[in-house]
């Protein structure tokens, strides 16, 4: 069945040439072409559609109003933005309800990878799936209140280092913590760091939110005998992980934004595990039992649950409002090859840092076979954007990363 494409643009020449630039996905969509938001909720009531990809400047409702109007009617539905405004960090403060931005004149090749990408994305965290998997935990663990605060604040665009720091003041034992951590073997801080203010200015935004987000989920497991060792261990393995991956996508060119978003990745990809174990043990006993016989980690966890731990991770940082790049790569650093793309891309570093860091302690299982709870890795993904080639390379940074 072919999924449903809805372009909205008021210039009729823009439509004309949409419709020219995409005709060789006609096989695999069903595309509709208007040229005002109003007529695009008249046909989005008529028919179904699976993504929205609309202008930003249009008379009377322009492409804000009616992405926010159909994430309330039809909140399933992927949004794009496809805009010539010049000024994208402006757009993306002003059009929430957008899950991707693309910047006019955009090649038709990034325009299906993107929509595909996004379509995979609301397969993968199927809202259906998860909300029952996890309706069955009685108390989801919970960010503190320090992360919800930051978050709110993150949103100005007038946001600075020091606000941030003074958020992060409030809260006393989270402080203690954020410091413990940044002058840790974790981070390689040129100096000791004494307060919030400099912890900022040495993490960056991104990986200072994803730090108070994974202290307070933390908080939440301690004290429990059963879970008090594991959970160390998880932890210090996330590190590992995210360490890695932040070493991969420096050798991979990776500008500086998105080696934050692969250090975070690495760092939260291991939330949903955590909430698995400590809510759903027995399940987890079937799927380390599983495991222990010889089946691959992700297909053990689908069979056991449902759903993949990453799967739980991605679907929880979502509803926690966490940055859509991180949700994303999350979600697909168990199978990259899953996405669309043509070259590295964050879930990709954080896909081969997994496997590089080994089983995970939850999967850790003492006389098996050292393949036994590795994830295994998507040859297929990297043989696809021509990176098989650097395995060697990137195990040998895996090697340095252990040892520093």
């Amino acid at each position: 069945m072919r999924q449903g494409i809805l372009f909205v643009d008021d210039d009729q020449n823009v439509l004309l040439g949409l419709q020219r630039m995409l005709r060789f996905m006609r096989d695999e969509w069903e595309m509709r072409f208007v040229d005002s938001g109003e007529r695009a909720l008249a046909a989005l009531d008529r028919e179904h559609f699976d993504a929205v990809v609309s202008d930003m400047r249009m008379p009377g409702m322009d492409g804000a109003e009616l992405l926010a109007e159909v994430s309330r009617r039809y909140p399933g539905i992927v949004r794009v933005i496809l805009s010539g405004y010049s000024e994208e960090e402006a757009v993306m403060r002003t059009v929430g309800p957008a899950h991707q931005f693309l910047a006019k004149p955009c090649p038709p090749q990034t325009l299906v990878e993107v929509i595909r990408r996004a379509l995979e994305l609301r397969r993968v965290l199927d809202p259906d799936l998860l909300r029952k998997l996890l309706a069955g935990i009685e108390s989801l663990p919970s960010p503190s209140a320090a992360y919800f605060a930051l978050v709110e604040y993150m949103d100005d665009p007038h946001a600075s280092a020091t606000g941030v720091a003074d958020i992060i003041g409030r809260d006393v034992a989270m402080t203690a913590e954020l410091l413990k951590l940044t002058n840790s073997a974790y981070f390689t801080a040129p100096s000791r760091v004494a307060t919030p203010l400099q912890a900022v200015r040495i993490l960056g935004f991104e990986t200072l939110r994803a730090l108070v987000l994974r202290i307070g989920i933390f908080r939440s497991f301690r004290g429990l005998p059963a879970m008090g060792r594991l959970m160390e261990e998880l932890n210090r393995d996330s590190f590992l992980v995210a360490r890695i991956a932040r070493r991969i996508a420096r050798s991979e060119g990776f500008d500086v934004r998105r080696m934050e978003e692969a250090f975070c990745a690495g760092m939260l990809s291991s939330i949903g595990l955590l909430v698995l174990l400590e809510h759903l043990p027995k399940p987890c006993g079937k799927a380390r039992d599983a495991v222990e016989g010889g089946v691959s980690l992700l297909e053990a966890e689908s069979h056991a649950f449902g759903a993949t731990h990453v799967q739980v991770g991605a679907y929880l940082l979502g509803l926690w409002g966490f940055n859509k790049a991180v949700v994303e790569a999350v979600a697909f650093s168990g199978r990259p090859g899953a996405a669309p793309v043509s070259s590295m891309d964050v879930a990709g570093v954080v896909h081969v840092a997994r496997v590089l860091a080994g089983p995970s302690p939850a999967y850790q299982i003492p006389g098996a076979p050292a393949e036994t709870g590795l994830l295994p890795l998507d040859r297929d993904y990297l043989r696809s954007i021509g990176r098989m080639e650097c395995w060697d390379e990137w195990r040998a940074d895996a090697d340095a990363e252990r040892q520093s």
